[in-house]
Parts: structure tokens; C-alpha cells; sequence
């Protein structure tokens, strides 16, 4: 596990969502390797808007899904959790390469549900994945997510009645997990072709 690679991809994954990433690479730098290493204790890094927790032994990993468990055993409330780690409604578990159960990814997908009914954001992400950044591949198209004023101009320029009539990008696509989609949202994907030149599709998040 490279953990500088790692964060260096969290780093650019957060900016191109918006974020600000000073506080992030300011702790990371009192941190080290042997700290990320450390079955003892969850790593709570902050940015502006998100929280991101590694949790990178299984014994850990266990014990920050129990927390989400006991937390929000009583509904939609997501502060008893939030609180203790930063106060923000975006979190980012970092998780080592173990495989996780369909009846795991089933919990940690309810509680993102809650989190976005709190205008949050629940995501777990396994080291793997973040070793590389899939919005650099030559062959992905950009992504956009647009702004809450974009998408109503959109809605009325494309006459569009609901977004359950456009085509849809599931939310643990690569790319849609990546820039952050939730439910709802709606994409931007910006192609080019050297004989039709740009062109340009939506979709919405499902």
C-alpha cells in the first residue's frame, strides 16, 4: 500500500469536487506511514466540507461500520456520528483491499441514504481503488456535475418533465463515485470526435 499515492488521489479527487484542501495536506504532513499503518486507531483528516476516515486493518474497518450501526440504530438522526468526527455531513471511510460482504456494502449504502436525507454524504472507498484517479484515463470522458441552478435551466431547456425519463449513471459508477454524485444528481459527459467534433450528454443519478 502506497500511501502517499493514495492521498496525493483524495487530494484531487476532493478539489475537483470543490473542496478545500489545505487543512488535508496540512495534518497529512504531521502524519506517517506507521500511523496509517496502526490497527489502534481511526485516522479523522478534515477538509473544508468532508471528513475522510481510514480505516485500513479489518479489526478497524469493523469498528467504524459498528459506530455507523450504533449511531443510527435510531433513525435519520446522523450528529451523534458526525460530531465526533468533525462536524461534517461528508464522509469518506478509506478502507484497506479485504473484500467486503454484500451484507456490508447493503448497511454502509442504507446509511449513506440517511446522510443524504441530511444533505450529506456517505462513501467508503477501498485502498485499490484509490491508486489510481479514473477521471485521468485518456479513453473517460470529462464528467460535470452540475449546480442545483444548472440543472433547473437544463430541466427547461431540454423541456425535460422528470429525470426519470433521461438516461442514468448508477451512483457507484467509477466515475459518478469519484466526482461525488448522489441521488438525483445530474451529469454533464463532454465527448470529443475528430469527425463530429464536441458534443455533449446528461444523465441523471440513480
Amino acid at each position: 500500500m502506497d500511501i502517499e499515492i493514495i492521498n496525493k488521489n483524495i487530494e484531487d479527487m476532493l478539489v475537483n469536487r470543490g473542496d478545500d484542501v489545505s487543512s488535508f495536506k496540512e495534518i497529512l504532513l504531521s502524519l506517517s506511514k506507521e500511523d496509517f499503518e496502526s490497527d489502534k486507531l481511526v485516522i479523522n483528516v478534515q477538509t473544508l466540507n468532508t471528513t475522510i476516515l481510514y480505516a485500513l486493518s479489518k479489526n478497524l474497518r469493523k469498528n467504524i461500520i459498528n459506530e455507523l450501526k450504533e449511531k443510527l440504530k435510531d433513525g435519520d438522526n446522523i450528529k451523534d456520528f458526525t460530531n465526533k468526527y468533525g462536524g461534517k455531513n461528508n464522509i469518506i471511510l478509506v478502507f484497506n483491499n479485504e473484500s467486503i460482504s454484500t451484507a456490508v456494502k447493503s448497511q454502509l449504502n442504507k446509511y449513506d441514504k440517511i446522510f443524504q436525507k441530511n444533505g450529506g454524504h456517505l462513501q467508503y472507498f477501498s485502498s485499490q481503488q484509490l491508486m489510481f484517479n479514473p477521471t485521468k484515463h485518456e479513453y473517460v470522458p470529462k464528467h460535470t456535475k452540475l449546480t442545483e441552478e444548472e440543472v433547473k435551466d437544463f430541466m427547461k431547456e431540454y423541456l425535460a418533465r422528470s429525470k426519470m425519463h433521461m438516461h442514468v449513471i448508477l451512483q457507484n459508477d467509477p466515475i459518478a463515485k469519484w466526482i461525488g454524485l448522489k441521488h438525483g444528481d445530474i451529469v454533464r459527459i463532454d465527448r470529443y470526435n475528430e469527425n463530429s467534433g464536441e458534443s455533449f450528454s446528461y444523465r441523471s443519478c440513480i
